[in-house]
């Protein structure tokens, strides 16, 4: 053994068990002193709260985009041999189906990093993948316009 003391044996089962420990009671006396520091809990929690749901927003304009953009190349089905427009072209084709969902992807990507980072860095990544998706949209729609 460790302690050398010889190990108390349990009451047997029919026999009730007290607590020995005293109740404490009373009051705290005194004052707090001291000031503060960090961030105040009441603005970061906005602050969370509407990165979130600022975040939430990008990732369905970004779903919007991913899903419905590529749509935009059966614009070609009009198209003949002797076409001029810029969507009867394979590239075009290509361009118009491809840019959108890959800027849907990196959208998502930069709204995810925005909802988990703090600061400016986030609030950078947020602001960046609406502008990426509305200039994916820019884009589509000019080559299917023209």
């Amino acid at each position: 053994m460790i302690n050398d003391q010889a190990p108390t044996p349990l009451p047997a089962s029919g026999t009730p068990v007290h607590d020995a420990a005293p109740s404490v009671t009373g009051s705290v006396k005194g004052s707090v002193t001291g000031s503060v520091t960090g961030p105040v809990t009441g603005s970061v929690t906005g602050s969370t709260v509407g990165r979130i749901a600022v975040s939430l927003l990008v990732l369905a304009f970004a779903g919007v985009t991913g899903l419905f953009a590529p749509l935009l190349v059966m614009a070609s089905d009009s198209c003949t041999e002797e076409g001029a427009r810029t969507i009867c072209s394979a590239s075009a084709q290509q361009i118009v189906g491809g840019v959108p969902v890959g800027a849907a992807f990196v959208a998502a990507l930069l709204a995810v990093a925005g909802m988990g980072s703090r600061g400016t860095a986030g609030w950078g990544c947020l602001l960046a993948a609406p502008c990426l998706l509305v200039l994916s949209w820019v884009v589509s729609l000019g080559i299917v316009g023209s």
